[in-house]
This record gives C-alpha cells, sequence and structure tokens, in this order.
C-alpha cells in the first residue's frame, strides 16, 4: 500500500520541477552582442545617431552607445535607452568629416557594428 502511494506522489514532484524548470539551457554558451550602426543623421554642428542591437545570446546587454570622432577626436557616448534599438547624439562638432560606431556590451564581451562617415559643413 505505500507503494501505491509514493508513485503519485513522485509524479506529481517530477511535474512540478518540470513546470518550474521547462527547458534545459545549460548546453547552450553566451557570447557578446551583434550590434548594427543604423544610421548618422547631421544636423547643423551636431549629428543624431541610431544602432540596434541584433543579438545577444544568453547574456543581457548591460550597455549601448556610440563611438565617433575624426583624426583628432574620440568619444564614447553612452545612450539612455535600454531597448534594442538605441539612439544618441554627438556634441558640438566643428566643420569637417567624422565616424561613428554602434557599440553593445554584455558580460561576455563588447561589440561594435560597422563604421558610418557623415560631414559637418
Amino acid at each position: 500500500m505505500t507503494r501505491s502511494l509514493f508513485t503519485p506522489l513522485l509524479c506529481v514532484s517530477a511535474l512540478a520541477l518540470t513546470a518550474c524548470w521547462p527547458e534545459d539551457r545549460s548546453g547552450e554558451q553566451p557570447f557578446a552582442p551583434t550590434v548594427k550602426t543604423v544610421s548618422a543623421v547631421p544636423t547643423d554642428s551636431f549629428c543624431s545617431l541610431e544602432g540596434q542591437v541584433l543579438l545577444s545570446p544568453n547574456s543581457r546587454v548591460l550597455e549601448r552607445g556610440f563611438r565617433y570622432g575624426n583624426d583628432t577626436l574620440l568619444v564614447d557616448t553612452l545612450s539612455a535607452d535600454s531597448s534594442d534599438f538605441f539612439t544618441g547624439r554627438t556634441g558640438v562638432l566643428q566643420p569637417g568629416r567624422y565616424y561613428v560606431v554602434a557599440y553593445a556590451r554584455n558580460g561576455i564581451g563588447l561589440s561594435l557594428g560597422d563604421t558610418l562617415y557623415f560631414d559637418i559643413l
């Protein structure tokens, strides 16, 4: 008789455990995020920037932003956005040609998007 009471209890316990952890993801490996530099739109003496985190497998994105500059200037600017699409804005820039690269960092590492160029007239 003890055996018949033990079997349903064992089944209920197994069901409860699988409901809490329905999928074993322990074999999956996290990677640094994949990021894209979407656009750089110059207006007057600054530039509006847009980036996108395409993928961040098994690791939450901790930081998003942009690196921009020219031959003598290198600036990192954080984005206040916490979604996959993020925006930023440069400081006041002198006339000339500049580059911008979107970046994202998760617990595994930092990734950079493609480099875009823009001109401030």
